[in-house]
């Protein structure tokens, strides 16, 4: 497995693997037809405006898997004044999950909070029916650390957890 730093020309695979992903986790969240709809399209207008002028406190890493992208991370550092960067993203092929994909990514996004933005934390909002996925940052020292609605695409509200770390050094030694 390799990760590297995205590229405009990676929108695609992201996009794809995006809406891929999100019909699988975010089903029974998100409306059904939302998720049957053309959601690759939407997802790589999405994307491709985030490669066209992306801010300077952008951050979006891929992992690879015999040169096919397998997993994606996209980070914004001082999101928010409390809670530091927000990880907005992190997606990986759902037939290589639990193989550390997601852990390389996770150390991949920490270690760039911590080279560019060493004092601030780092969170994500996460589902409140995604059991796994809380597994997965508790298990990397995040603590729930609040709740909110969100409004998604589609329509309809859905509960989510803000899951956070204050200091991302804490992060990338649980990713060691």
């Amino acid at each position: 497995m390799y990760i590297r730093v995205a590229t405009p020309s990676d929108a695609p695979a992201i996009a794809a693997l995006h809406a891929a992903s999100w019909r699988i986790a975010y089903r029974g969240a998100l409306s059904d037809e939302y998720l049957a709809g053309d959601i690759v399209s939407e997802r790589n207008s999405v994307w491709a405006e985030r490669f066209r002028s992306p801010p300077h406190t952008q951050h979006v890493a891929v992992a690879e898997v015999d040169n096919q992208l397998v997993g994606f991370a996209c980070a914004y550092a001082g999101n928010d004044p409390r809670w530091g960067a927000l990880l907005d993203n992190i997606h990986v092929t759902h037939a290589l999950q639990r193989q550390g994909i997601g852990t390389q990514l996770m150390s991949s996004v920490a270690s760039w909070c911590a080279k560019h933005h060493s004092h601030q934390g780092l969170f994500l909002w996460v589902l409140q029916s995604n059991a796994p996925a809380q597994h997965f940052y508790e298990n990397l020292g995040a603590v729930n650390a609040g709740s909110d609605i969100w409004l998604p695409p589609g329509g309809g509200t859905v509960p989510r957890f803000r899951y956070a770390w204050q200091n991302v050094k804490l992060l990338l030694e649980k990713c060691g």
